[in-house]
C-alpha cells in the first residue's frame, strides 16, 4: 500500500510539469488560427503620444505587424518595431526587428505556451526581452507583457492596448447562386379519391440579385437590403373535383412549377468576431410572383398567358430567411467575396388552387407555402 501511495503522490506532483509542456505537434495549426484574432489596430495613450500595434493577415500562415508611436507635437508616426508571426512546420515564431537594436537584425521567439491566459513566446538567449506574452481581454483589449534581464536585474513591462474600431461603411454587392425549393402543405386538402392528399417534391432553381450592406462601427453588425430575382421550382401531384353552381370541374396536377419571384429582404448580419470570417443572418423577406410556367399534366389547361397553371398561386408572399455567411475570396484579386448558405420559410398562404370553387373552409382549409435552401456567392461591386 505504501508503494502505491508514493506512486500516486509522485503522479500528482508531475501534473504541473505536464501542464506546462511545450506545444504538441499538430496543435500549432489551430493555435495560429486563434492568433489571427489580433488582426486590426490597437492603441494605447502614453505621455509621449499614442502607441499603436497594427496587425494584418498576409496568408494562412503569416501575420504582419508594426509597433509605432504617434508624435504628439506634429502627429507623425515613428516605427518602433516591425513584427511577424509565422506558422512553419508545426512551429509558431514571433519575429521582431526593433529600431536601432541588434543591428536591425530579426530576433526570433518561439511559442511555448497557449492557453486561456494567452500566448507566450520565448527566446532565453536574448537578454531583453526573453518572454513576450500576448493576452486578449475580450474583443476590446489586448495585454502585452515582456520579461527580460538588464545585467543582473529582472525587467518586466506591461502594455494594455484598446482596439480601434473601423468606422461605419456601405457596400454595394452582386449576388448569384443556386437553390432547391419545395411546396409545404398544411391543413386539409380536397382529393380524388378522398384521403389521397397532394404530394410535393424538391426541384433545383437559381437566383440573382443586388445587395446594399450598411456596416456599423466596428464591423460587428451589418444591415443588408437585398433586391433580386428568385427562380423557385417544385413538383406537385394532386387531383380533386369541385362543384359550383352545378358546374363540375376536375382539377389534375402532375407537373413541375417554374415560378419566378421578385424578392426584397431586409436582414441584420452579426459577425462572431470583429473582421471575422463567419457571420449569422436572419430576417424577413417579401416576394412578388412575376411568372409561373408549368410543365407536365395540367387540367384544366392554363387560363392566363403570363401567370400559367391556372393562377395556382397568390401573387404575394411573406417569409423568413436564416443562414450563415463566410468570407472567402476566389482568385488573386480581393473582391470581398462572401459564400452564403441559408434557408427560407414561407409564412403566408399562397394557395390559390385547392380552395377554388369550395364554399366551406371545413372542406378545404389547406395552406401552401414555399420552403427552400440557397447556396450563393457575392462580391463587392466597387472592387470589380
Amino acid at each position: 500500500m505504501r508503494v502505491f501511495k508514493n506512486l500516486f503522490c509522485l503522479a500528482l506532483g508531475c501534473l504541473p510539469v505536464l501542464s506546462s509542456a511545450q506545444i504538441e505537434k499538430g496543435d500549432a495549426k489551430y493555435i495560429f488560427r486563434e492568433l489571427r484574432a489580433i488582426e486590426g489596430t490597437w492603441f494605447m495613450p502614453t505621455d509621449r503620444g499614442d502607441r499603436l500595434e497594427i496587425w494584418r493577415i498576409i496568408d494562412d500562415s503569416t501575420l504582419a505587424g508594426r509597433d509605432l508611436r504617434i508624435k504628439p507635437e506634429d502627429g507623425d508616426s515613428v516605427t518602433l518595431e516591425n513584427l511577424r508571426i509565422e506558422y512553419r512546420k508545426d512551429t509558431i515564431t514571433y519575429i521582431t526587428i526593433a529600431r536601432s537594436q541588434n543591428n536591425n537584425q530579426p530576433v526570433r521567439f518561439v511559442l511555448t505556451t497557449a492557453d486561456y491566459e494567452g500566448y507566450v513566446f520565448e527566446n532565453p538567449a536574448n537578454a531583453d526581452p526573453q518572454k513576450i506574452h500576448y493576452r486578449l481581454l475580450g474583443n476590446r483589449e489586448m495585454q502585452v507583457t515582456t520579461e527580460g534581464k538588464r545585467g543582473n536585474r529582472a525587467v518586466k513591462n506591461e502594455y494594455v492596448y484598446e482596439r480601434e474600431f473601423s468606422p461605419g461603411s456601405m457596400q454595394f454587392r452582386l449576388r448569384g447562386g443556386i437553390n432547391a425549393h419545395n411546396l409545404r402543405g398544411t391543413g386539409y386538402f380536397p382529393s380524388d379519391p378522398p384521403g389521397d392528399k397532394p404530394s410535393f417534391a424538391w426541384r433545383p432553381g437559381w437566383e440573382l440579385g443586388t445587395q446594399v450592406a450598411f456596416k456599423g462601427r466596428g464591423g460587428f453588425i451589418t444591415i443588408n437590403v437585398e433586391l433580386g430575382l428568385i427562380s423557385r421550382h417544385a413538383h406537385a401531384k394532386s387531383a380533386f373535383t369541385t362543384i359550383k353552381d352545378t358546374i363540375v370541374t376536375a382539377y389534375k396536377r402532375d407537373l413541375t412549377y417554374r415560378t419566378t419571384w421578385l424578392g426584397v429582404a431586409v436582414y441584420p448580419e452579426i459577425t462572431f468576431k470583429r473582421d471575422g470570417r463567419l457571420s449569422l443572418i436572419a430576417g424577413p423577406y417579401l416576394g412578388r410572383l412575376i411568372g409561373n410556367n408549368a410543365k407536365g399534366l395540367e387540367e384544366p389547361a392554363s387560363e392566363n398567358k403570363l401567370f400559367k397553371a391556372n393562377n395556382d398561386f397568390k401573387k404575394t408572399e411573406l417569409g423568413l430567411i436564416l443562414g450563415f455567411q463566410y468570407k472567402v475570396n476566389f482568385g488573386k484579386k480581393d473582391l470581398d467575396g462572401m459564400l452564403g448558405l441559408r434557408g427560407n420559410l414561407g409564412l403566408s398562404n399562397i394557395d390559390n388552387l385547392y380552395t377554388r370553387g369550395i364554399s366551406s373552409s371545413a372542406l378545404a382549409n389547406g395552406q401552401v407555402s414555399f420552403i427552400g435552401v440557397s447556396l450563393y456567392y457575392s462580391v463587392n461591386l466597387l472592387k470589380l
